[in-house]
């Protein structure tokens, strides 16, 4: 009886280790973990131009938008696009999309490339969702990294979401400036 006792605790502990772990470690990853702070707003852009070509049933579209950011960035970006549509007209997808942002982040001054593919648009209304990642940045937002996921509440009005974080490259560190 006492072995089945300790048998069926060893279990229990086994079992809520493995419950609680994701639950942990996920919650770390929310907060402050190397200098990551939330990152969260809008972006509403306005599409400029297109370049369309059909081929296949496929349509391939070049395009270019304008946009303006609240929240964490507060700022205008111009952004270049490539995407294809399915030859059902179901699916548009977009390989590659690059965010030219001017702005603050955070209260500190300059630009940012932000990279805002791969995505999808689908559905009924046909909305668009995927991720961003920032690449590079010019001025005060020159050592800021970041990423997370966006998606499309109703066409183009977008909500944004992730973290970002200055690195310190002197000391090889980041920090919560």
């Amino acid at each position: 009886m006492r072995k089945k006792s300790l048998v069926l605790l060893m279990c229990s502990v086994a079992l809520l280790s493995m419950l609680l772990t994701p639950t942990l470690i996920a919650d770390a990853r929310r907060f402050h973990h190397h200098g990551r702070k939330p990152a969260s707003g809008t972006w509403v852009f306005y599409p400029d131009h297109k370049h369309m070509k059909f081929e296949e049933g496929y349509t391939f579209i070049l395009g270019n938008e304008t946009g303006e950011w609240t929240g964490t960035f507060e700022g205008t970006d111009e952004a270049v696009f490539f995407a294809e549509k399915n030859p059902a007209g179901t699916i548009v997808y977009l390989p590659y999309g690059v965010i030219f942002f001017e702005g603050k982040v955070n209260g500190k001054t300059g630009t940012l490339r932000i990279n805002f593919g791969p995505a999808v648009k689908k559905g009924d209304p046909m909305l668009w969702s995927g991720p961003w990642e920032i690449l590079s940045g010019t001025g005060e937002l020159e050592n800021l990294r970041g990423q997370g996921t966006w998606w499309e509440t109703e066409p183009t009005h977008i909500i944004y979401e992730g973290w970002i974080r200055f690195k310190d490259y002197q000391n090889n560190d980041y920090n919560d400036d």
